[in-house]
């Protein structure tokens, strides 16, 4: 039961992981597609049907940051309500250690907690 436990924190962990990287990811692009727009709007060649569609792409891509955010904050919950459940057999090692400090390392970033 131990060894299962085990497996599914380093899953949890790694799947954690890879949300905050997703949300890294979107606001890059958030970023550059900013810079896109307004690269655009300067430029008198472009029609301005471009500009909205480069606009538009600005909002899908705001809309993925929001839905990230609440992905990784309801994983944050699953998470910790895990933790919680089997915090009986919390024998110290390493892997509890690094569950506890993604949580706490997320939970700062995403919720200022």
């Amino acid at each position: 039961m131990v060894l299962d436990t085990k497996r599914s924190l380093k899953i949890k962990i790694d799947a954690l992981k890879r949300l905050e990287k997703d949300y890294m990811l979107y606001k890059k692009e958030e970023q550059l597609q900013i810079e896109n727009v307004e690269r655009f709007k300067a430029d008198e060649t472009k029609d301005i049907y471009d500009v909205k569609k480069q606009i538009e792409i600005l909002d899908e891509n705001k809309t993925m940051i929001i839905d990230s955010v609440s992905r990784v904050t309801a994983f944050l919950v699953q998470f910790s309500e895990f933790l919680e459940e089997h915090k009986n057999e919390d024998d110290g090692s390493e892997i509890w250690k690094d569950s506890y400090d993604i949580i706490d390392q997320i939970s700062t970033k995403f919720l200022g907690e």
